[in-house]
């Protein structure tokens, strides 16, 4: 089995955010970046069904500029077949129905064998949540969302969904993408100290995706507007009885005026 995984990445959340700016990758350049819960998901799904099925290769797929390249010798440290940046310069991230284009384009230069994609699910689009399906549609494949876990029942690969008690299941047998949600089994591992280190070492490959007609065009980014505010905030002080009479006489006013 050929698998094809690929990840986004998002702003590190333990770190600060860069100051918006006009332009989306000037943005991402500027951030410490790290996997969502979904690219972990979607990684360590690839994991499994390459373990599963042994003499399965897997190329793990990152977009993004040379500021990705840290983040991808991560996910190199899990010893894929293959590991490469698809560059960012030319996608069209405010464009799903484009980029998704763009990324079926790139697949052959991934893995001309490719028979499965696995993808978050709400890779890299601003949590629309749209581009996994519009890429299995680019390419003619069929798709199977919101994955949770994987498992191989003779030679076949079965996939899960759950929904409350009732589960949905599909096992693959045509050229399928696959968007995968976070789950307790889908839980990323710990790499090898001595993979972590050989993909310090690595040589990353880069494919440049080509380019799209757009059927949405980005004008410019600003700031939201700080919210408006009905009254001025105070801290409450003295007794605890007193805060606590204090502030329902606050409350009180408030439900009489609402």
């Amino acid at each position: 089995m050929n698998i094809v995984v690929l990840l986004a990445g998002i702003a590190d959340p333990k770190w600060p955010l860069p100051p918006i700016a006009l332009d989306p990758i000037t943005m991402r350049k500027a951030a410490h970046l790290a996997f969502s819960p979904f690219d972990e998901a979607a990684l360590e799904t690839g994991l499994q069904i390459r373990d599963a099925f042994p003499g399965s290769t897997l190329t793990v797929a990152m977009t993004g500029g040379p500021e990705s390249e840290a983040l991808l010798r991560k996910a190199a440290a899990y010893k894929p077949t293959r590991a490469v940046r698809v560059d960012a310069a030319t996608l069209h991230p405010w464009d799903p129905r484009a980029q998704a284009a763009q990324l079926a384009s790139s697949v052959q230069a991934l893995d001309d064998a490719a028979t499965l994609i696995v993808i978050g699910r709400e890779f890299g689009d601003y949590d629309w949540g749209a581009l996994a399906p519009s890429l299995a549609a680019a390419l003619g494949w069929g798709f199977f969302g919101l994955a949770q876990h994987t498992k191989r029942e003779g030679e076949a690969l079965t996939l899960l969904r759950e929904q409350g008690s009732l589960e949905d299941t599909l096992t693959v047998s045509a050229p399928l993408v696959v968007s995968v949600t976070n789950d307790r089994r889908n839980r990323l591992r710990h790499p090898l100290m001595k993979n972590v280190m050989e993909a310090k070492r690595l040589t990353l490959e880069v494919v440049t995706p080509p380019d799209a007609p757009v059927a949405l065009t980005l004008d410019d980014i600003t700031p939201a507007p700080p919210p408006a505010r009905a009254g001025q905030g105070r801290i409450l002080s003295g007794p605890l009885e007193a805060q606590i009479s204090e502030l329902a006489a606050y409350l009180e006013g408030w439900r009489t005026q609402s």
